[in-house]
């Protein structure tokens, strides 16, 4: 991964769009902190998806804290049987 500062990018940010294009990650500093991030296309949706992913593997666990205790779980057969009864 290159950094650039912001000032470098700003006068030679075709430089940086070719290595971000490639597949390398730029980093831009500014004030000598890293800021944001240049990467390609591909790899800021492949991001978005993986992020979504995590998202949503993490709603099951996250809604069981807000479930009342006395609700039933509902097995493969249960869940199966609603999404047949819900389809027109």
């Amino acid at each position: 991964m290159q950094t650039f500062s912001s000032a470098k990018v700003q006068a030679n940010f075709g430089q940086a769009m070719d290595i971000a294009k490639s597949g390398e990650p730029v980093t831009i500093t500014q004030y000598g902190r890293p800021a944001p991030m240049l990467f390609s296309h591909k790899a800021g949706e492949e991001l978005l998806r993986l992020k979504s992913t995590v998202k949503l593997s993490n709603y099951p666990e996250g809604r069981a804290k807000t479930m009342p205790r006395d609700v039933p779980e509902l097995t493969a057969n249960d869940i199966n049987s609603l999404v047949h009864e819900l389809r027109p």
